[in-house]
C-alpha cells in the first residue's frame, strides 16, 4: 500500500524551514536569505520515494508578538497549514527559537502528528552536540512529539524520511510521482525577485516591499517578465531604484540570473517600481496581494 500525505514545516524565522524543504526534495524551490520573514506563502513542494509521497509545505515564521496585519496574515497562514496537513514537523533552531503565537501553540500542544527536527546543532562542538539536543527534547517535552531528528545541514535526511513515513495515510498519490510543485511558475519568478530584494536591501526596507509578477511571455527564443515592486513609503522608492538606478539594476541583475537558472532558458525582466502606502497595515490592500487575512 502507498502512502501520500501533507507535511507542514513550522517553526519560528530564520529557523532553516526553507533550508531544509530544499534538502528534502533536493532542488532549490523556497527562497533563502539571511533575513528572517523571506517566505511569505505556503510552498509545497512534492516529493515520491519508496511508495511514499510527501507533499512537504514551507510556511512563513511564525511571530510570537504580531504588531501589524500583515504579521496576523503570516501567523494565519502558518497555522492553517499546521491544521490543514497530516504532518506537522516543527522545525526548531539550536541557536535559539522564538516562543509560538499564542494560537498556534495551544493548537501544537494537542497536534495529532508532532516531529521535531532540530537545526543548526552543527553550530556546536561534538562534545556539546549531544548536550544540546538532549536539552531541546527536554525542554519541549510537554509537547506530544512522536519523534526528535537531527536535521542540521550536516545531516543525512534519511532518519526524517523515516519517522514521517508511517505517520502519511495510506494512499494513492495525490500527485504524478514525477511533479515537484503543484504553484504556478510566476510564484517562482516572484520568490527569487523578493530573495534579490532581500540581499540587497537593508533595515526594514525589504519588509516594505511586495512582488507582483505582471507579465509571463514564453517567447521561441527567451521568456519576457515584467514585475512590479511595492513599496509601502515614497521615502524607500529612491533607496530601492538607488543613485542613478544602480541599485534597480543590480536586483534586476541578479534576480534575472536566477530565473534564467530555475527555467533553465533565457529571460529578459522588467521592473517597476511602485509606492502602495502602508499595504502592510491594510487588510484590502493584503487581501489584494494574496494574503488570507481571515
Amino acid at each position: 500500500m502507498t502512502r501520500a500525505g501533507f507535511v507542514a514545516l513550522l517553526g519560528a524565522p530564520n529557523a532553516g524551514k526553507s533550508t531544509l524543504l530544499n534538502r528534502l526534495v533536493g532542488h532549490r524551490l523556497a527562497a533563502i536569505t539571511p533575513k528572517p520573514q523571506t517566505t511569505r506563502f505556503p510552498l509545497p513542494a512534492i516529493l515520491t520515494r519508496q511508495e511514499a509521497q510527501y507533499i512537504f509545505i514551507d510556511t512563513p515564521g511564525w511571530i510570537a508578538e504580531p504588531r501589524t496585519p500583515w504579521h496576523r496574515a503570516l501567523n494565519l497562514q502558518s497555522l492553517q497549514a499546521a491544521k490543514d496537513s497530516d504532518v506537522q514537523v516543527w522545525v526548531y533552531s539550536a541557536s535559539g527559537n522564538d516562543p509560538a503565537p499564542e494560537a498556534l501553540d495551544a493548537w501544537l500542544r494537542k497536534a495529532p502528528a508532532l516531529l521535531l527536527a532540530i537545526t543548526h546543532l552543527d553550530r556546536y562542538t561534538p562534545t556539546e552536540r549531544p548536550i544540546q539536543k538532549a536539552h531541546i527534547e527536554s525542554e519541549l517535552q510537554a509537547y506530544p512529539l512522536r519523534a526528535c531528528v537531527d536535521a542540521s545541514v550536516d545531516q543525512p535526511l534519511e532518519p526524517l524520511y523515516e519517522a514521517l513515513r508511517p505517520l502519511l495515510p495510506e494512499s494513492p498519490f495525490l500527485y504524478p510521482p514525477d511533479q515537484l510543485t503543484p504553484l504556478p511558475t510566476r510564484f517562482f519568478v516572484a520568490e527569487l525577485l523578493r530573495e534579490a530584494l532581500y540581499y540587497h536591501l537593508r533595515e526594514e526596507v525589504p519588509y516594505g516591499t511586495e512582488v507582483e509578477v505582471e507579465a509571463f511571455k514564453e517567447q521561441p527564443e527567451k521568456v519576457h517578465i515584467s514585475a512590479t515592486v511595492y513599496v509601502e513609503k515614497a521615502s524607500h522608492k529612491p533607496i530601492l531604484i538607488g543613485k542613478g538606478g544602480e541599485k534597480i539594476k543590480k536586483i534586476r541583475l541578479q534576480a534575472q540570473k536566477a530565473i534564467s537558472e530555475f527555467l533553465e532558458r533565457p529571460i529578459s525582466l522588467e521592473l517597476y517600481v511602485k509606492v502602495a502606502p502602508n499595504w502592510r497595515r491594510s487588510p484590502s490592500a493584503l487581501h489584494r496581494m494574496g494574503y488570507k487575512t481571515a
